[in-house]
Parts: C-alpha cells; sequence; structure tokens
C-alpha cells in the first residue's frame, strides 16, 4: 500500500512538474519583447541584452528560438554565474558562441566557463581572428592582456573553432551572418596613435532573419569609421543597433543614421549614458530627440525579435 502511495506520489509529482515547465513555456511564448511585439519562436528569433553583474559595462547578448540558442560574448568574469544560470535555463546547451574580442568586459566569464564547462557543452565558438603573436609584441593599452592570453590557451587547440574574417557570410543556426570587420591588415592600416587595435578589430557584423536584421558594433572606436562608412554603408541597414564601444568614442552620426534602425542598444549603466561626461549621454538624447528607441542596462534585460 506504501508503494501504491509512493507510485501515486511520484506521479503527481511528475504531472505538477510538467505542468509547471509548460505554463513558464507558454509564458516564454507569449512575452513581450521590450517593443511590444510577441515573437512566434517557432519561426522568429529572440535577442536579449543582459545587464553585467559588476554593474558597469559589458556586452552579453543571447538569440534563440525554439531550435537554437547563442551568445554573444558574456561580460566580466564576475559574470560567470549570472551566464551559467542563463545557459542552465536553456538546456546546458550553447549551439553557438562569438566572441568579438578578447578584452574582459567581452571574454572574462567565456573564460570561466570553457576553463571549467561542468556540464556545460559549447558546440561552436567564432571569433575575431585576432593576431596574438602581433598583440604580444605590441602590448595592449586599453585591457588586461591575460585576458587574450587565457582565451588563446584555451582555444587554440580546439576543433569546434572559427576565426572569422571581413567579407564572411555564413548561417549560424539558421541566420545569416555578414562580417564587415575583424582583426586584419585593414586594421592595422586605419589604428590612429592610440593604437587600440583589439577594440577596433573586434566584429562588426549584421545578424539577418528573414525579415529584419540587428547590426553588432561590438567594441569599434572613431579609428574604423571612415573605411566602414565608405566600404560598407549600404550594407549596414538594420532594424537594431548594438552601438559601439557601450555607445563612447565610436561611430559617427553618419555611421548610425544609414543603418536607419528604431532601436538602439547601449551596453553600459545609466551612470554612463545619462553622464554628460561620457560622450554616450548625448548620443542617447540625440537619437532619443529622433523617436529612437534606446535600450540600457537600467531597463535590461531588454529583448527585441528578428522576424
Amino acid at each position: 500500500m506504501n508503494k501504491k502511495r509512493m507510485f501515486q506520489g511520484g506521479i503527481l509529482v511528475g504531472l505538477s512538474l510538467a505542468l509547471v515547465l509548460g505554463v513558464l513555456l507558454l509564458q516564454k511564448k507569449n512575452l513581450q519583447d521590450s517593443t511590444g511585439y510577441t515573437p512566434d519562436l517557432s519561426t522568429e528569433y529572440l535577442v536579449t541584452q543582459y545587464p553585467d553583474a559588476t554593474g558597469v559595462q559589458a556586452e552579453f547578448y543571447t538569440i534563440e528560438n525554439d531550435d537554437t540558442f547563442l551568445i554573444i560574448d558574456g561580460g566580466w568574469v564576475e559574470n560567470e554565474s549570472a551566464v551559467r544560470k542563463v545557459i542552465a535555463e536553456h538546456g546546458g546547451v550553447v549551439d553557438a558562441w562569438i566572441i568579438t574580442h578578447p578584452h574582459k568586459d567581452h571574454a572574462g566569464a567565456f573564460n570561466a566557463i570553457l576553463a571549467n564547462p561542468d556540464g556545460i557543452v559549447i558546440r561552436q565558438i567564432y571569433d575575431n581572428g585576432f593576431d596574438y603573436d602581433f598583440i604580444m609584441t605590441v602590448g595592449e593599452p586599453y585591457d588586461d592582456i591575460t585576458i587574450m592570453e587565457n582565451y588563446y590557451a584555451l582555444t587554440k587547440d580546439l576543433p569546434n573553432v572559427t576565426h572569422l574574417k571581413r567579407g564572411d557570410e555564413l548561417t549560424i543556426c539558421g541566420l545569416t551572418f555578414s562580417i564587415y570587420n575583424a582583426f586584419d591588415d585593414t586594421v592595422l592600416a586605419n589604428i590612429g596613435d592610440e593604437l587600440d587595435y583589439q577594440n577596433n578589430a573586434s566584429l562588426l557584423f549584421k545578424v539577418s532573419s528573414a525579415n529584419s536584421s540587428m547590426l553588432f558594433c561590438s567594441d569599434i572606436k572613431y579609428d574604423m569609421d571612415t573605411y566602414l562608412l565608405s566600404n560598407y554603408g549600404e550594407q549596414i541597414a538594420c532594424d537594431y543597433v548594438q552601438t559601439g564601444h557601450h555607445g563612447n568614442w565610436s561611430f559617427s552620426e553618419e555611421f548610425y543614421e544609414k543603418t536607419g534602425a528604431s532601436v538602439f542598444f547601449f551596453d553600459a549603466p545609466a551612470g554612463i549614458t545619462e553622464n554628460p561626461d561620457f560622450p554616450a549621454s548625448n548620443f542617447k538624447d540625440s537619437l532619443e530627440a529622433q523617436n529612437k528607441t534606446v535600450l540600457d542596462f537600467s531597463t535590461a534585460p531588454n529583448t527585441v525579435t528578428l522576424k
């Protein structure tokens, strides 16, 4: 009799868990994005911007639908637990992880997770093809070079790493990725006196679904503005933009106007985007004066839909 009750109790617990999971899935499917649109994740993709556990600027995005889950960067090493939690909520499998460049506010959490996956599966890794030997020779004026060293040591022998190149167009998880900037001689030829190779060689890419697209500008700064605008100005039209270098010291207004985007993401807290000491503040004000939607860490997680 006790065994029967235990069996029946087990069934009830299982049904309860199934019901809870079903409700959560239904809620997720009916969840509106930050523009008020309700995505259909059987045919569309949800892009999510997350804040960083450090409370400062960083970059951590996910792109998902019913079948796939991608990560872009991940933030500081202190954001590791937050990234692990998001991955766990998606079944512990990352179909593709894109590292725009190996700086600590972009690759720190990734390094920590790759060094100790603890059950997490990362199927494919993509990066900006940085030249390890070159950076080790010229140095790193804007970041902790050990982040790049650790990333290189962890990934250099992995068979599932792809080094993206300028001009690449590839399909990742059903989405088209068009690569407009990566580490190459073009970047070296355009670098200014600051010698900020890593930021300016970070990935510029457009992610396109059937009916919409988002441009990711990573941490590219003004050094590359003239070249990228003149060479890709007709290709960067999109619906959404992740602004370069957290909205600071990045592209010209002409570059962003060329995108024609309606929603702009700033990967920074209000302490930057609303602080007149930072260019991001004036940039945000300018966009809002044009009736553009501006999303930053003050309202994150923020979401838009690739339709």
